[in-house]
């Protein structure tokens, strides 16, 4: 089996708590990233700042990330879907060739409209890393619970790719 890793930018804390479940299936740690100046808003004003984000391609810098990437082969990357793409934070991790080299699983939350998301992600992904696999969960606390045998079923597969 090989040594993995979730790294997740989480807004809200849906995908966070994706990502918790992806830990506690595989006993493996995750690590938030977060911008070095990140906007909390509320309500309506947080779609137009994340859209705003995503539309001018948007890397913010991020926190140090206190991980040596060189001990993973399979990464675990979380997203909250903004304006139908990844995170602008997921943006600047991999299009800044932070990872080189990686499996990556791709999973990410959202409120509807993301059918491509995924594939944006993976040819992102592709760039400098090995696409094997992803997985959507709509932004609801309940469904993210009715969804976590499927999320533990989904995570262990990614280790057999």
């Amino acid at each position: 089996m090989s040594k993995a890793l979730v790294l997740c930018y989480s807004f809200e804390g849906f995908t966070l708590q994706m990502a918790n479940f992806i830990k506690e299936a595989l006993q493996i740690e995750v690590i938030e990233i977060k911008p070095l100046n990140e906007l909390k808003t509320k309500g309506f004003y947080k779609y137009i700042w994340g859209g705003r984000q995503v539309v001018l391609k948007k890397k913010p810098e991020l926190s140090p990330l206190d991980v040596d990437f060189d001990l993973y082969d399979t990464i675990f990357i979380g997203s909250p879907i903004w304006a139908g793409t990844y995170a602008p934070p997921i943006r600047t991790l991999l299009e800044d060739g932070m990872l080189k080299g990686k499996k990556i699983a791709y999973f990410y939350t959202h409120e509807g409209g993301a059918s491509k998301a995924a594939s944006r992600a993976k040819q992102t992904i592709e760039i400098h890393n090995k696409f094997i696999g992803s997985l959507s969960i709509l932004n609801k606390v309940a469904l993210l619970d009715q969804n976590k045998d499927e999320i533990i079923a989904w995570s262990k597969s990614m280790l057999e790719v």
